[in-house]
């Protein structure tokens, strides 16, 4: 058990899994065992053998199941192996017999893991137990409803949330506008409320408190509309009253950043990095330290937060790949993958990144290998899957195999964006516009990526609906100007006229 907890620590996936395999055999009577030996099953995506440590669990005469679930459930609703989990326990327990809290549980990783339908389901089915009432669970059904599209439902959820407790939920039909992407509704509340003439009957403090949130979200609503002067005025106006100064301080660095301004940026992320800032903002200020070449300050952002002995030393480390990256320095950026699979040998997001950055620097044929490897150590990962599918289809190679390994990565996460765009970008590599329009679009719609903005545009320019393409780019252009591959994209074709 110690030498489980050991490698798992490390984040080394084989040595846990072989360790727990161990366990398991010295210690198959052991409730806690099996509990670790399942876990360690999902995070090695050993995924038979999760479904079958589980099942013994759950069948010893000794466990209550309506209490183990009670542990069991919550705990991977909330690490990383959400998606192991669901591919287990989606189909392992009997629904008909669950609780409406085991049914809810159920419910907030089919969301989370993108299976939309399933959410519904079990959400539905809670409430047919006389569950799912409570405002996390509306809240659920709202955000699930939304990414449906079913309108009228999600706003109705939205408005018994703010109905029954405003102090709380004041702002839930308001977000559910904003992800149902009717924004000038959504601005036109948040300035009612800014007004204070939407709440008459709440006390002074509690229009006081509202007003403040409503300033909040009219800022992060204006940089995501693309109208950077006025979430600059709003930012800058909140860090002159110390409201969120921090967060004001990262988004007026975002906005200079976007603008040119990259020293004024630097300094924002600086600012924010003293003040003991965590990786977002380290990221961004090495970014901008490698574009003026000061290579040594970049890195040691990075390092610092690696000496502080934090568990997150995988993300730190992609962290690090990918400022390289996007620096022009692909060479080190692998060799920086490279050190850090030395420390975490086999580590699925590290060989993944690896994986990337080979197909991203022109050697398509060494990333499609490292994906393949990926595919064998974990059998089934949809992510995997996907990722593997869409490099042979943007590169053209094996096009009927690339579009299969994505539809089996959509059987577990069913509107997952990214898969959704992989499925739409594969379908027009195969010549067929008609089926990949309707797919990315809906991709679009769940998650407006300026990447499958820029896929979605291409597909109807080839279609001949020039008009809706360029629109399609001049929107995700005001919600990511500064990304790439969209940039690339509309570059392309900007000067053809036909």
């Amino acid at each position: 058990m110690r030498a489980v907890e050991i490698a798992r620590a490390c984040h080394h996936h084989p040595a846990a899994w072989q360790a727990a395999e161990r366990l398991r055999e010295l210690d198959p009577e052991n409730v806690e065992a099996l509990r670790l030996v399942g876990s360690v099953a999902l995070e090695a995506w050993r995924i038979d053998a999760a479904r079958q440590v589980y099942a013994e669990l759950l069948a010893k005469p000794d466990v209550e199941p309506e209490r183990a679930l009670a542990e069991l459930l919550p705990e991977l609703a909330e690490g990383d192996t959400m998606v192991g989990a669901w591919a287990v326990f989606k189909s392992l327990l009997d629904r008909s017999s669950l609780s409406a809290r085991h049914l809810m549980t159920l419910a907030r990783i089919a969301c989370d893991v993108d299976d939309l339908a399933a959410c519904r389901e079990l959400i539905d089915a809670a409430r047919a137990k006389g569950g799912g009432n409570d405002a996390r669970s509306i809240r659920l059904s709202a955000a699930t409803s939304a990414a449906l599209g079913d309108e009228p439902r999600a706003l109705e959820e939205a408005s018994l949330l703010v109905q029954g407790d405003p102090q709380n939920h004041r702002f839930a039909r308001i977000e559910t506008l904003v992800s149902l992407d009717r924004l000038d509704e959504a601005r036109q509340e948040l300035l009612a409320i800014e007004a204070g003439t939407a709440d008459p009957d709440a006390s002074a403090q509690q229009r006081d408190q509202f007003k403040a949130e409503a300033d909040r979200r009219l800022a992060l609503l204006a940089l995501g509309s693309g109208d950077a002067a006025e979430a600059e005025r709003r930012f800058t106006a909140r860090l002159s009253a110390d409201r969120g100064a921090g967060e004001a301080v990262y988004y007026l660095a975002i906005i200079a950043e976007r603008e040119g301004r990259k020293d004024v940026a630097l300094q924002g992320y600086q600012r924010l990095v003293r003040a003991g800032a965590g990786l977002p903002a380290r990221a961004r200020a090495a970014h901008l330290l490698l574009e003026t070449g000061d290579r040594a300050a970049a890195m040691k952002l990075f390092d610092d937060l690696l000496g502080q002995a934090r568990t997150d030393a995988i993300e730190i480390e992609l962290a690090r790949s990918r400022a390289l990256a996007s620096a022009s320095l692909p060479e080190e950026a692998l060799a920086a993958v490279d050190a850090a699979l030395q420390r975490f040998p086999s580590h699925p997001e590290l060989l993944y990144q690896r994986a990337v950055l080979l197909d991203s620097s022109g050697r398509s044929r060494e990333g499609i290998a490292v994906f393949e490897q990926l595919l064998v150590m974990r059998p089934g990962d949809p992510n995997i899957s996907n990722a593997l599918g869409y490099t042979m289809a943007d590169r053209k190679r094996q096009l009927p195999r690339a579009e299969a390994l994505i539809r089996e990565a959509l059987v577990l996460r069913p509107d997952n964006a990214a898969f959704l765009d992989s499925l739409g970008w594969a379908r027009y590599r195969r010549g067929d516009r008609a089926s990949a329009l309707p797919v990315l679009e809906r991709a679009w719609r769940l998650s407006r990526e300026p990447e499958i903005a820029a896929h979605w545009g291409e597909v109807l320019w080839r279609n001949g609906e020039r008009d809706r393409a360029r629109a399609v780019w001049a929107r995700a252009l005001l919600l990511a100007p500064d990304s790439k591959p969209l940039r690339e994209t509309i570059e392309r074709f900007a000067d053809r006229r036909r």
